[in-house]
Parts: C-alpha cells; sequence; structure tokens
C-alpha cells in the first residue's frame, strides 16, 4: 500500500457495535422499568430493538451481563441526574424519588442483590464495588454540607453514609412487597432528622 493511501477505517464497526450495544441497554431499561425484571425475557428486549435474542448475547455474553451493564447504566444516568442533589436533600433522595417511578428495575436490582448472597454469582464483585462507590459518594457529601455548615458537623460521616445507603436497599426491598411505602418520604424524614445542624 503506498504510503500516503487512506487505511481502511476500523472505526465504522467499532462505533455501531458501540451504537447497538447503547440502544440495547437503553431498551432493557424501559422494558424492564415497564414491565418489570420478572416479566422481561431476552425476546421482550430484542424485539424492541428489532434483533433477536442471539443479537442480544453477541454484544453481551450472557443475561447476567446484561443485566449488570443495565444496573451500571441506571447508575450513571442517576448520577449526571441528581449529582450533588441540591440545597436541602442529598442525591440518595431524588434516585430513591426517580426509582419508584421504575418499578421494574427496582425488582431487577433487590433480585440481583438477594441472588448475589451466593458466594458465586457471577455480579458479587460488581455489587461488592458498586456498594463501596456510592457509599464514599454519599459519605463526600455529607463531609461537603458539613463543611458548608447545612449539615450537623458531630454526625459521623461515614456511619450516616450507611445508614442512608442501607435504608435505601432495604426499603426498596420492602417496596417491592408493599408499593404504598414513600420511597423518597422516609428518607426524606431520617435526613431532617439526623442531619439538622444543632440550635
Amino acid at each position: 500500500m503506498p504510503e500516503n493511501a487512506a487505511r481502511p477505517s476500523k472505526r465504522g464497526p467499532y462505533a455501531r457495535g458501540r451504537k447497538n450495544r447503547q440502544l440495547i441497554l437503553d431498551a432493557a431499561m424501559e422494558v424492564i422499568g415497564d414491565k418489570g425484571y420478572n416479566s422481561t425475557l431476552l425476546q421482550d428486549i430484542a424485539a424492541e430493538v428489532g434483533i433477536t435474542p442471539a443479537g442480544i448475547l453477541h454484544h453481551f455474553e450472557s443475561k447476567e451481563a446484561l443485566l449488570a451493564e443495565v444496573l451500571r447504566e441506571r447508575d450513571t444516568v442517576n448520577r449526571q441526574r441528581f449529582a450533588g442533589g441540591d440545597e436541602q436533600y442529598p442525591m440518595t433522595v431524588h434516585v430513591m424519588r426517580h426509582n419508584a417511578g421504575v418499578p421494574g428495575l427496582i425488582q431487577l436490582y433487590v433480585s440481583t442483590v438477594a441472588a448475589a448472597s451466593d458466594p458465586h454469582h457471577p455480579l458479587r464483585e460488581y455489587l461488592l464495588e458498586r456498594d463501596a462507590e456510592i457509599l464514599e459518594s454519599v459519605k463526600a457529601d455529607i463531609v461537603r454540607r458539613q463543611e458548608a455548615g447545612t449539615v450537623n458537623p458531630g454526625v459521623d460521616a461515614e456511619k450516616f453514609a450507611r445508614v442512608l445507603v442501607s435504608l435505601s436497599d432495604g426499603l426498596q426491598a420492602q417496596w417491592t412487597i408493599d408499593s404504598t411505602i414513600d420511597l423518597p418520604g422516609v428518607l426524606e424524614w431520617l435526613w431532617e432528622t439526623l442531619a439538622a445542624p444543632p440550635r
């Protein structure tokens, strides 16, 4: 090939592959969110994108791998949408308020966490890493607010973060059985109770 000749681009198929992978993820989040995790089959997601279940497995090595990416995608979208929370409530509260509108994704998360109690579950390591990242993020937000004077400086930031994350997970598990539970309302009450600076 002459030195100045144009080389075939490798970015075309790669870019298309990434686009198709993202379309599958978006469709999976929408279908699971609407139909519910337990009622969603690979065929349902494939039909939404216009491919076959085998086409999904071309991009994701297994259904478990797809579900892990759906959870990662949900976390990424939530971080972008609610980064930093607001003056009154942290991101955790806003995420919970949003999650109440996508019950299927709550079912997916709760079911995955329960299954990952098996030390050999393929998503166990991912969930452990996710928990550590979220805990650190919530703790950093609390410390930032303490330094700004809007959160009680006497509250242990790490323990407060653990309580918020644990309560969030527990509430979501209960909510899959009793959807009348006020998910964000309980977290708001806890935040206002523990975070309020002393007078």
